[in-house]
Protein backbone atom coordinates (compact mmCIF):
# COMPACT_ATOMS: atom_id res chain seq x y z
CA UNK A 1 0.00 0.00 0.00
CA UNK A 2 2.93 1.78 0.94
CA UNK A 3 4.28 2.68 -3.13
CA UNK A 4 0.79 2.81 -4.01
CA UNK A 5 -0.23 6.03 -1.76
CA UNK A 6 2.82 7.61 -3.98
CA UNK A 7 0.84 8.07 -7.18
CA UNK A 8 1.21 11.81 -7.41
CA UNK A 9 -2.41 13.14 -9.46
CA UNK A 10 -5.61 11.43 -11.07
CA UNK A 11 -7.85 8.96 -10.10
CA UNK A 12 -5.95 6.84 -7.26
CA UNK A 13 -8.80 4.33 -6.26
CA UNK A 14 -12.29 3.53 -6.46
CA UNK A 15 -14.84 2.73 -3.55
CA UNK A 16 -18.42 1.21 -4.41
CA UNK A 17 -20.33 1.80 -0.98
CA UNK A 18 -23.48 0.81 0.59
CA UNK A 19 -25.97 3.19 1.90
CA UNK A 20 -28.04 1.13 3.95
CA UNK A 21 -28.14 3.27 7.47
CA UNK A 22 -28.09 0.10 9.26
CA UNK A 23 -24.42 -0.55 8.75
CA UNK A 24 -23.33 2.68 11.04
CA UNK A 25 -24.06 1.04 14.25
CA UNK A 26 -22.99 -2.43 14.66
CA UNK A 27 -23.48 -2.27 18.76
CA UNK A 28 -27.06 -2.40 17.37
CA UNK A 29 -28.72 -5.72 19.27
CA UNK A 30 -31.18 -6.21 16.54
CA UNK A 31 -29.22 -6.13 13.83
CA UNK A 32 -29.58 -8.72 10.57
CA UNK A 33 -27.47 -11.00 9.72
CA UNK A 34 -24.50 -10.18 7.29
CA UNK A 35 -24.73 -6.26 8.88
CA UNK A 36 -21.68 -6.54 11.01
CA UNK A 37 -19.78 -8.08 8.53
CA UNK A 38 -20.51 -5.52 6.15
CA UNK A 39 -19.65 -2.80 8.93
CA UNK A 40 -16.45 -4.17 9.02
CA UNK A 41 -15.33 -4.49 5.31
CA UNK A 42 -16.56 -0.82 4.54
CA UNK A 43 -14.01 -0.06 7.94
CA UNK A 44 -10.92 -1.79 6.41
CA UNK A 45 -11.52 -0.01 3.32
CA UNK A 46 -11.72 3.10 5.04
CA UNK A 47 -8.48 2.59 6.49
CA UNK A 48 -7.25 1.71 3.21
CA UNK A 49 -8.21 5.12 1.77
CA UNK A 50 -6.87 7.10 4.89
CA UNK A 51 -3.14 5.13 3.49
CA UNK A 52 -4.05 6.56 -0.22
CA UNK A 53 -4.46 10.27 0.89
CA UNK A 54 -6.52 11.74 -1.36
CA UNK A 55 -7.13 15.42 -1.80
CA UNK A 56 -10.31 15.41 -3.83
CA UNK A 57 -13.39 13.01 -3.14
CA UNK A 58 -15.63 12.63 -6.71
CA UNK A 59 -19.34 10.64 -4.89
CA UNK A 60 -21.73 10.04 -7.44
CA UNK A 61 -24.97 9.24 -5.32
CA UNK A 62 -28.64 8.00 -6.62
CA UNK A 63 -30.13 9.25 -3.93
CA UNK A 64 -29.62 13.42 -3.30
CA UNK A 65 -30.87 16.34 -5.20
CA UNK A 66 -31.62 14.01 -8.77
CA UNK A 67 -32.87 15.87 -11.72
CA UNK A 68 -35.07 13.70 -14.02
CA UNK A 69 -32.68 12.40 -16.58
CA UNK A 70 -29.85 15.11 -15.91
CA UNK A 71 -26.58 14.86 -14.02
CA UNK A 72 -26.41 17.34 -10.95
CA UNK A 73 -23.55 18.54 -10.04
CA UNK A 74 -23.67 20.64 -6.62
CA UNK A 75 -22.09 24.17 -5.95
CA UNK A 76 -20.07 24.57 -8.78
CA UNK A 77 -17.78 27.98 -9.00
CA UNK A 78 -18.79 28.69 -4.97
CA UNK A 79 -15.79 28.72 -2.82
CA UNK A 80 -15.96 27.96 1.05
CA UNK A 81 -19.62 25.83 0.48
CA UNK A 82 -20.25 23.12 3.27
CA UNK A 83 -22.23 19.95 2.72
CA UNK A 84 -23.85 18.48 5.97
CA UNK A 85 -26.33 15.85 7.13
CA UNK A 86 -26.97 13.38 9.25
CA UNK A 87 -28.03 9.48 8.26
CA UNK A 88 -31.76 9.48 9.32
CA UNK A 89 -34.20 6.82 8.14
CA UNK A 90 -37.15 5.52 10.06
CA UNK A 91 -36.40 7.96 12.31
CA UNK A 92 -33.15 6.31 13.28
CA UNK A 93 -29.59 7.11 12.76
CA UNK A 94 -30.00 10.99 13.47
CA UNK A 95 -26.76 10.77 15.60
CA UNK A 96 -24.76 9.65 12.87
CA UNK A 97 -23.48 12.64 10.33
CA UNK A 98 -21.00 13.74 7.80
CA UNK A 99 -19.27 17.66 7.67
CA UNK A 100 -17.64 18.07 4.35
CA UNK A 101 -16.06 21.04 2.29
CA UNK A 102 -17.13 21.17 -1.63
CA UNK A 103 -14.58 21.92 -4.13
CA UNK A 104 -15.93 24.73 -6.13
CA UNK A 105 -13.12 25.22 -8.52
CA UNK A 106 -12.82 21.25 -9.21
CA UNK A 107 -16.66 21.14 -9.39
CA UNK A 108 -16.93 24.18 -11.92
CA UNK A 109 -14.02 22.72 -14.44
CA UNK A 110 -16.04 19.12 -14.43
CA UNK A 111 -19.11 20.75 -14.90
CA UNK A 112 -17.24 23.08 -17.93
CA UNK A 113 -15.67 20.14 -19.72
CA UNK A 114 -18.82 17.57 -19.35
CA UNK A 115 -21.30 19.97 -20.62
CA UNK A 116 -19.13 20.32 -23.66
CA UNK A 117 -19.15 17.28 -24.38
CA UNK A 118 -22.82 16.04 -22.90
CA UNK A 119 -25.99 17.47 -23.27
CA UNK A 120 -28.05 16.72 -19.94
CA UNK A 121 -25.50 18.40 -17.07
CA UNK A 122 -26.35 20.35 -14.91
CA UNK A 123 -25.34 22.73 -11.29
CA UNK A 124 -26.93 23.43 -8.55
CA UNK A 125 -26.56 26.04 -6.32
CA UNK A 126 -28.70 25.85 -2.71
CA UNK A 127 -29.04 28.31 0.02
CA UNK A 128 -27.31 30.96 -2.20
CA UNK A 129 -24.24 28.84 -2.26
CA UNK A 130 -23.96 28.63 1.87
CA UNK A 131 -24.57 25.61 2.31
CA UNK A 132 -25.68 22.16 0.88
CA UNK A 133 -27.90 19.62 2.44
CA UNK A 134 -27.13 15.44 2.62
CA UNK A 135 -28.95 12.83 2.93
CA UNK A 136 -28.38 8.99 3.55
CA UNK A 137 -27.72 8.14 -0.04
CA UNK A 138 -24.51 10.77 0.74
CA UNK A 139 -23.92 10.40 4.35
CA UNK A 140 -23.40 6.82 4.53
CA UNK A 141 -20.43 6.64 1.96
CA UNK A 142 -19.04 9.44 2.94
CA UNK A 143 -19.29 8.44 6.45
CA UNK A 144 -17.02 5.36 5.45
CA UNK A 145 -14.65 7.22 3.07
CA UNK A 146 -13.97 9.18 5.70
CA UNK A 147 -14.27 7.67 9.21
CA UNK A 148 -10.19 6.90 9.28
CA UNK A 149 -9.02 10.06 7.64
CA UNK A 150 -11.37 12.20 10.37
CA UNK A 151 -10.34 9.93 13.18
CA UNK A 152 -6.34 10.65 12.52
CA UNK A 153 -7.47 14.23 12.32
CA UNK A 154 -9.07 14.83 15.99
CA UNK A 155 -6.68 11.80 17.24
CA UNK A 156 -9.63 9.39 17.71
CA UNK A 157 -8.97 5.49 18.15
CA UNK A 158 -12.22 4.91 18.80
CA UNK A 159 -15.66 4.76 16.18
CA UNK A 160 -17.31 8.66 15.51
CA UNK A 161 -20.85 9.79 15.36
CA UNK A 162 -19.72 12.80 13.53
CA UNK A 163 -17.30 12.66 10.68
CA UNK A 164 -16.25 16.41 10.31
CA UNK A 165 -12.81 17.01 7.52
CA UNK A 166 -11.81 20.84 8.09
CA UNK A 167 -10.20 20.67 4.72
CA UNK A 168 -8.80 18.08 2.31
CA UNK A 169 -10.14 15.81 1.25
CA UNK A 170 -12.80 18.32 -0.27
CA UNK A 171 -16.05 16.86 -2.64
CA UNK A 172 -17.18 17.01 -5.52
CA UNK A 173 -20.68 15.38 -5.39
CA UNK A 174 -22.91 14.56 -8.54
CA UNK A 175 -26.36 13.38 -8.35
CA UNK A 176 -27.11 10.78 -11.17
CA UNK A 177 -30.07 10.67 -13.21
CA UNK A 178 -33.77 10.05 -12.17
CA UNK A 179 -35.49 8.30 -14.39
CA UNK A 180 -37.91 10.69 -15.40
CA UNK A 181 -41.43 11.46 -14.19
CA UNK A 182 -43.77 9.45 -16.04
CA UNK A 183 -44.23 5.53 -16.35
CA UNK A 184 -43.58 6.41 -20.49
CA UNK A 185 -40.29 8.71 -19.57
CA UNK A 186 -39.32 6.02 -17.06
CA UNK A 187 -39.21 2.94 -19.26
CA UNK A 188 -37.52 4.66 -22.06
CA UNK A 189 -34.81 5.43 -20.11
CA UNK A 190 -34.14 2.66 -18.59
CA UNK A 191 -32.65 1.62 -22.03
CA UNK A 192 -31.11 4.74 -22.62
CA UNK A 193 -29.55 5.31 -19.54
CA UNK A 194 -27.18 2.47 -20.43
CA UNK A 195 -25.43 3.62 -23.21
CA UNK A 196 -25.52 7.38 -21.19
CA UNK A 197 -23.96 6.30 -18.42
CA UNK A 198 -21.35 4.33 -19.45
CA UNK A 199 -20.19 7.40 -21.99
CA UNK A 200 -20.31 9.64 -18.64
CA UNK A 201 -18.02 7.29 -16.91
CA UNK A 202 -15.64 7.40 -20.34
CA UNK A 203 -16.07 11.09 -19.76
CA UNK A 204 -15.34 11.44 -15.77
CA UNK A 205 -12.22 9.37 -16.28
CA UNK A 206 -10.63 11.26 -19.26
CA UNK A 207 -11.43 14.24 -16.94
CA UNK A 208 -9.80 12.99 -13.67
CA UNK A 209 -6.67 11.63 -15.84
CA UNK A 210 -5.95 15.89 -16.45
CA UNK A 211 -6.27 16.76 -12.84
CA UNK A 212 -3.80 17.76 -11.06
CA UNK A 213 -5.44 16.39 -7.48
CA UNK A 214 -5.56 12.82 -6.29
CA UNK A 215 -8.78 11.61 -6.83
CA UNK A 216 -11.25 8.46 -5.47
CA UNK A 217 -13.96 7.72 -6.91
CA UNK A 218 -17.03 6.88 -4.84
CA UNK A 219 -20.38 5.29 -6.13
CA UNK A 220 -23.14 4.85 -3.61
CA UNK A 221 -25.62 1.75 -4.57
CA UNK A 222 -27.20 -0.76 -3.45
CA UNK A 223 -28.18 -3.79 -4.97
CA UNK A 224 -31.39 -5.86 -5.86
CA UNK A 225 -34.59 -4.35 -3.49
CA UNK A 226 -36.77 -7.06 -4.07
CA UNK A 227 -35.37 -10.03 -1.91
CA UNK A 228 -37.43 -11.92 0.17
CA UNK A 229 -37.54 -10.34 3.87
CA UNK A 230 -39.38 -11.28 7.14
CA UNK A 231 -41.92 -9.68 8.99
CA UNK A 232 -39.87 -10.90 12.12
CA UNK A 233 -37.07 -7.98 11.68
CA UNK A 234 -37.62 -5.08 13.61
CA UNK A 235 -39.83 -2.91 11.36
CA UNK A 236 -36.96 -0.56 10.84
CA UNK A 237 -35.56 -2.99 8.58
CA UNK A 238 -38.35 -3.97 6.64
CA UNK A 239 -39.87 -1.76 3.21
CA UNK A 240 -42.19 1.07 3.98
CA UNK A 241 -45.60 -0.37 4.44
CA UNK A 242 -47.29 2.06 1.51
CA UNK A 243 -44.05 -0.38 -0.68
CA UNK A 244 -45.45 -3.91 0.13
CA UNK A 245 -46.67 -4.45 -3.42
CA UNK A 246 -43.60 -2.59 -5.06
CA UNK A 247 -41.30 -5.10 -2.19
CA UNK A 248 -43.24 -8.10 -1.77
CA UNK A 249 -42.42 -10.45 0.92
CA UNK A 250 -41.95 -13.56 -0.76
CA UNK A 251 -39.06 -11.60 -3.20
CA UNK A 252 -38.21 -12.38 -6.73
CA UNK A 253 -36.13 -14.97 -8.51
CA UNK A 254 -34.76 -11.79 -10.23
CA UNK A 255 -33.14 -10.30 -7.12
CA UNK A 256 -30.50 -12.95 -6.54
CA UNK A 257 -29.64 -13.31 -10.02
CA UNK A 258 -28.92 -9.56 -10.29
CA UNK A 259 -26.83 -9.89 -7.17
CA UNK A 260 -24.94 -13.29 -8.28
CA UNK A 261 -24.31 -11.42 -11.62
CA UNK A 262 -22.77 -8.31 -10.06
CA UNK A 263 -20.95 -9.91 -8.01
CA UNK A 264 -19.49 -11.82 -10.90
CA UNK A 265 -19.18 -8.51 -12.76
CA UNK A 266 -17.28 -6.68 -10.34
CA UNK A 267 -14.94 -9.60 -8.74
CA UNK A 268 -14.48 -11.17 -12.31
CA UNK A 269 -15.99 -14.63 -10.84
CA UNK A 270 -16.81 -15.68 -13.97
CA UNK A 271 -13.71 -15.30 -16.44
CA UNK A 272 -12.36 -18.27 -15.44
CA UNK A 273 -9.35 -17.04 -15.53
CA UNK A 274 -6.76 -19.02 -13.52
CA UNK A 275 -4.08 -16.12 -13.09
CA UNK A 276 -7.24 -13.49 -11.26
CA UNK A 277 -6.75 -10.94 -14.40
CA UNK A 278 -10.19 -9.98 -15.86
CA UNK A 279 -11.67 -6.65 -17.46
CA UNK A 280 -15.13 -5.34 -16.19
CA UNK A 281 -17.63 -6.99 -18.70
CA UNK A 282 -19.66 -5.11 -20.50
CA UNK A 283 -22.00 -7.81 -21.22
CA UNK A 284 -22.86 -9.15 -17.42
CA UNK A 285 -23.74 -5.97 -16.82
CA UNK A 286 -25.89 -4.45 -19.91
CA UNK A 287 -27.23 -7.65 -21.32
CA UNK A 288 -27.40 -9.60 -18.45
CA UNK A 289 -28.27 -7.68 -15.18
CA UNK A 290 -29.88 -4.31 -17.38
CA UNK A 291 -32.30 -6.68 -18.79
CA UNK A 292 -33.61 -7.84 -15.24
CA UNK A 293 -32.96 -5.00 -13.36
CA UNK A 294 -36.75 -3.28 -13.77
CA UNK A 295 -37.64 -6.07 -11.81
CA UNK A 296 -34.68 -6.71 -9.40
CA UNK A 297 -34.81 -2.50 -8.55
CA UNK A 298 -31.47 -1.50 -8.23
CA UNK A 299 -30.13 1.90 -6.82
CA UNK A 300 -26.76 1.43 -7.47
CA UNK A 301 -26.97 0.04 -11.13
CA UNK A 302 -26.61 3.62 -12.55
CA UNK A 303 -23.63 3.65 -10.38
CA UNK A 304 -22.55 0.58 -11.76
CA UNK A 305 -23.16 1.89 -15.50
CA UNK A 306 -21.03 4.89 -14.56
CA UNK A 307 -17.91 2.59 -13.32
CA UNK A 308 -18.31 0.17 -16.41
CA UNK A 309 -17.26 3.70 -18.55
CA UNK A 310 -14.35 4.45 -15.98
CA UNK A 311 -12.92 1.25 -15.68
CA UNK A 312 -13.47 0.09 -19.64
CA UNK A 313 -11.19 -2.10 -21.12
CA UNK A 314 -8.80 -2.01 -18.06
CA UNK A 315 -6.74 -5.30 -16.89
CA UNK A 316 -7.88 -5.82 -12.92
CA UNK A 317 -6.22 -8.22 -10.76
CA UNK A 318 -8.49 -9.76 -7.83
CA UNK A 319 -6.27 -9.96 -4.46
CA UNK A 320 -8.98 -10.32 -2.35
CA UNK A 321 -8.11 -14.26 -1.06
CA UNK A 322 -4.41 -13.24 -1.81
CA UNK A 323 -3.61 -10.11 -0.92
CA UNK A 324 -0.22 -11.13 -0.60
CA UNK A 325 0.21 -12.48 -4.27
CA UNK A 326 2.61 -10.98 -6.18
CA UNK A 327 1.20 -7.85 -8.21
CA UNK A 328 1.09 -8.29 -11.97
CA UNK A 329 2.95 -5.15 -13.24
CA UNK A 330 0.46 -4.82 -16.46
CA UNK A 331 -2.51 -4.52 -14.37
CA UNK A 332 -4.19 -1.51 -14.44
CA UNK A 333 -6.25 -1.77 -10.40
CA UNK A 334 -6.08 -4.17 -7.78
CA UNK A 335 -9.43 -5.16 -6.21
CA UNK A 336 -8.14 -5.30 -2.46
CA UNK A 337 -12.02 -5.66 -0.26
CA UNK A 338 -14.92 -6.70 -1.21
CA UNK A 339 -18.25 -8.12 0.28
CA UNK A 340 -21.82 -8.95 -1.15
CA UNK A 341 -24.61 -9.74 1.47
CA UNK A 342 -28.47 -9.92 1.96
CA UNK A 343 -29.84 -8.62 5.68
CA UNK A 344 -33.04 -7.75 4.32
CA UNK A 345 -35.07 -7.08 1.12
CA UNK A 346 -32.11 -5.07 -0.43
CA UNK A 347 -28.59 -6.43 -1.35
CA UNK A 348 -25.64 -4.86 -0.11
CA UNK A 349 -22.01 -4.58 -1.76
CA UNK A 350 -18.79 -2.61 -0.55
CA UNK A 351 -15.80 -2.78 -3.25
CA UNK A 352 -12.06 -0.95 -2.96
CA UNK A 353 -10.22 -1.02 -6.28
CA UNK A 354 -6.91 1.21 -6.19
CA UNK A 355 -5.15 2.27 -8.75
CA UNK A 356 -1.80 0.22 -9.77
CA UNK A 357 1.22 1.93 -10.64
CA UNK A 358 4.24 -0.37 -10.08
Amino acid sequence: MESLSNVSKGLIGIAYLPHGTMLLDRTRKDLPNGVEQLHETCMKISEKIAELNPDLVILLTPHGLNLHQSFNIYQPSVSSCRASGNAEWNDQWKDYSVDVSIDGDASQQLYSYLRQRMSKVEAMLSFGGISTPLRWGEVVPLYFVLHQIASNIHGSTSSLKHVSIPSSPKVIIIAQPAKGSTVEERESYMVEQRSILVEFGHLLRSWCDQSSNRILLVVSGDQAHTHAWSLQLPTIYQPDPSCFSKFPQIGTEESKLFDEIITNWITGKSSNCENKLYHLDKRLLIDQAGNIEKVALSCGYVGSLTMQGVMDEELIQNQIEDSSEKVNPSVNWLLTDFISSCPTYYGMMAALYIRNML
